[in-house]
């Protein structure tokens, strides 16, 4: 266990540092004691259980508003057969209680193997359609958020020390800590891809983006606690 824990540590750090400057341009509060707060702060306490809560909640919040995301998009462009595919997915990840390494890879396996090939964006010219594709954009500002607030949570949460009662809970937690902090960063970089295609055809189309609130109103589908502060325009 020793050893299993240096070792995601020292990768954790790597990843880490890659996530940060997307975490920082919205100014996300990085420092300071466990849990890694989300927009929210995600909860109070400290220790193994809290960093592992903290962990569940920004994982889960990426990733749900990741296939929602892809959902509307695929939906604007009228291939209803992919948008039910990562409408079903984001079901299944907002009922997940905690931090789960089947879950997340089986999620990240689909969005692989269903890319959305956004060259059909360009003909999405309804307003019903623009609508989607602007709330997309304002899922995809909270994946990236997120997708460092996990990161930063699995990396304080290799740094605690199990107590007597995440004994049983703590090799599940720490399988899916080692799958954020070696997979997520990837995951960010795609999602930043995609945002950037999404927010073009916006400019070019006149759309307008999602306010903080509304942006807010989108993470709180598993993050409770989310304030606006974040995800500020």
């Amino acid at each position: 266990m020793r050893k299993f824990l240096a070792a995601l540590t020292i990768v954790g750090a790597t990843s880490l540092a890659a996530c940060l400057p997307a975490s920082a341009q919205f100014g996300l509060p990085l420092g300071g004691s466990l849990p890694i707060p989300g927009l929210g702060g995600g909860g109070g306490g400290g220790g193994f259980s809290a960093a592992a809560n903290s962990l569940a909640v920004n994982l889960k919040t990426a990733l749900y508003n990741q296939g929602m995301a892809l959902s509307l998009v695929a939906d604007a462009m009228g291939d209803k057969k992919k948008a039910d595919l990562f409408r079903s997915q984001s079901a299944a990840i907002q009922s997940v209680k905690g931090a789960s390494k089947d879950s997340t890879e089986k999620f990240l396996k689909t969005v692989e193997n269903n890319p959305i090939d956004l060259k059909g964006l360009a003909n999405v010219q309804d307003e019903a359609g623009k609508k989607k594709v602007a709330t997309a954009q304002g899922h995809m500002d909270v994946v990236i958020l997120y997708d460092g607030l996990a990161v930063a949570s699995a990396f304080m949460l290799v740094k605690e020390k199990p107590g007597p009662a995440d004994i049983a809970s703590a090799p599940t937690v720490l399988e899916a800590a080692q799958l954020a902090i070696t997979a997520l960063p990837t995951q960010t970089s795609n999602a930043k891809k995609f945002n950037d295609a999404v927010e073009g055809y916006m400019k070019q189309n006149n759309v307008q983006k999602l306010s903080a609130s509304q942006k807010t109103a989108l993470a709180k589908k598993t993050d409770t606690k989310a304030k606006p502060d974040a995800l500020n325009n």
